[in-house]
């Protein structure tokens, strides 16, 4: 984190971009072990149409996101709470979003509570919630 932009109610953070690949999903799931996460084949057999991320990763992708802002605030003060409200596949393109939607005062500092989500390249929402953190 160098420099801190002036931030308000209703700034939004820079976006992190990520295309998905079978690739990916197979080396954050373990491969070459079995599942919806990595087969097409067990996905089919368990109702998917396909080889389903991890709800999970697209949480990895929003603490990226999170730790470029904040720094190593995020580590010390951040604070996560998310829903997973869609499947993405691979050749989807992730896109991480947040919001500034209140700073409250703690201490001396301030906490910057945010309006978190992921959605995909068709703007569809996959990920949905809230975070939090104590500004740099």
């Amino acid at each position: 984190m160098t420099s801190q932009p002036k931030v308000d109610v209703g700034y939004q953070l820079p976006s992190l971009t990520k295309t998905i690949t079978l690739e990916k999903m197979r080396a954050y799931s373990g491969w070459p072990r079995r599942s919806i996460h990595t087969d097409d084949e067990v996905a089919r057999q368990g109702g998917l149409p396909r080889a389903v991320l991890q709800g999970i990763q697209n949480m990895t992708y929003l603490s990226e996101m999170l730790l470029k802002f904040f720094g190593q605030n995020w580590i010390k003060t951040g604070k996560i709470s998310i829903t997973f409200i869609g499947l993405v596949f691979p050749g989807d393109t992730m896109t991480t979003k947040a919001v500034v939607k209140e700073k409250v005062a703690e201490g001396k500092a301030t906490r910057l509570v945010l309006d978190i989500w992921v959605e995909n390249q068709k703007g569809e929402r996959v990920v949905v919630g809230t975070a939090s953190a104590l500004m740099p």
